[in-house]
């Protein structure tokens, strides 16, 4: 029987394990502190595939094509687990507020019309209409249809849970420190509490991901950016849809929970591993929620945290081969982590039962930045 590591127990690293023991392969998670409570825990659970982006870009049919596959990916899940992953499909609005982003979301609404993406420009009377709550400043709002949120805690309290009703071994408080490394071939892992060895390992350790064995793969770096966070507790729904906003230049999200909890978000800060909430942060998130909802100023804080989101110079992921002989990688997700869940964990699926490389991630290999500076 084949024996893998997954290095990392996130949404990436439990997906992949997840898929990779339909195989029966001997499969050990092995996570630095406690399953699920770091990137995964830490999101909004949006499946932001439409809304993400400002132009039409290839990576962009990368993220549609994981959105698509959430909705038997959460069944599958649900099934195995007993846990209801609440995967919402009220679809997403972005609004504007000024002259200049009316203008940026009609630009943004014409080239998704021209792709053949199902979204809709709705006035100031549409969208009362649509979201009563919702500020009367909004000028115009785009409505995405088709972009989804999951609750992620809940999505990987299930992952868990399947995992290891499935046989997959997650062994916590287990930090891996180096690769074990013979004839440029992987044949293992040295953590503080011993060695554990295999024939293949999964590099899903997100924001510590090129910490292991640094220098062993070249140009393999990936770097933490905080995100501040919060919730807010409400004792009616507020809003049906999940708001994605740019608020002075910065990213302001507002995603409502089935039990009328509501998730606002968040800063970008490249701060390395300092984790840490401020006053300041959560202060600017609440602010510029409200200006967006007015009613949630009526609402208590629930809970505010933090999070590194895993990123790369060029801010695409990497999955794929590298130069060691079975060592792969599947990190680098940034700010669609959970969004990419499903198709990282099919690709790394398909190379290492068949061996093949699917063409969604041919240009994300981490080869791409060798002939960078």
């Amino acid at each position: 029987m084949k024996k893998i590591i997954v290095i990392g127990a996130g949404i990436i690293g439990l997906s992949i394990s997840y898929y990779l023991k339909k195989h029966n392969f001997d499969i050990a998670v092995i996570e630095k502190n406690k399953a699920g409570i770091e990137a995964s825990y830490a999101a909004a659970g949006m499946l932001a595939a439409q809304s993400e982006f400002d132009f039409y870009e290839d990576f962009m049919n990368f993220c549609v094509k994981s959105r698509d596959m959430y909705e038997d990916f959460c069944r599958e899940i649900e099934g195995s687990s007993g846990i209801k992953a609440e995967l919402t499909n009220n679809g997403f609005i972005i609004p504007a507020l000024t002259e200049a982003e009316e203008d940026f979301l009609k630009q943004k609404y014409e080239w998704q019309k021209k792709k053949r993406f199902d979204v809709q420009l709705l006035d100031n009377k549409e969208l009362a209409e649509l979201e009563p709550n919702i500020s009367d400043n909004i000028r115009l709002a785009l409505h995405i249809k088709n972009d989804l949120q999951v609750n992620n805690r809940k999505l990987m309290e299930a992952l868990i849970i399947s995992n290891k009703k499935n046989g997959v071994r997650i062994i916590e408080d287990c930090e891996v420190r180096d690769y074990i490394v013979k004839d440029s071939k992987i044949n293992g892992t040295k953590t503080n509490i011993g060695n554990f060895y295999a024939d293949v390992v999964i590099n899903a350790a997100g924001s510590w991901s090129s910490l292991i064995s640094q220098g062993l793969i070249p140009n393999f770096r990936v770097k933490p950016i905080l995100g501040q966070m919060l919730s807010l507790a409400s004792s009616k729904k507020i809003l049906e849809k999940t708001i994605f906003a740019i608020m002075k230049g910065k990213g302001c999200y507002i995603v409502p929970r089935n039990d009328n909890t509501i998730v606002l978000g968040s800063t970008m800060e490249d701060v390395g591993f300092e984790k840490r909430v401020t006053d300041q942060g959560i202060n600017g998130i609440l602010n510029n929620a409200i200006q967006i909802v007015p009613k949630l100023k009526n609402s208590e804080i629930k809970e505010k945290w933090a999070g590194f989101r895993p990123t790369t110079a060029d801010q695409f992921p990497i999955i794929g081969k590298t130069n060691i002989e079975n060592l792969l990688l599947a990190t680098a997700h940034g700010r669609n982590g959970i969004l990419l869940a499903p198709i990282t964990a099919k690709a790394i699926e398909e190379l290492v039962a068949n061996g093949n490389i699917i063409p969604e991630i041919k240009d994300f290999g981490v080869e791409r930045f060798n002939n960078k500076n």
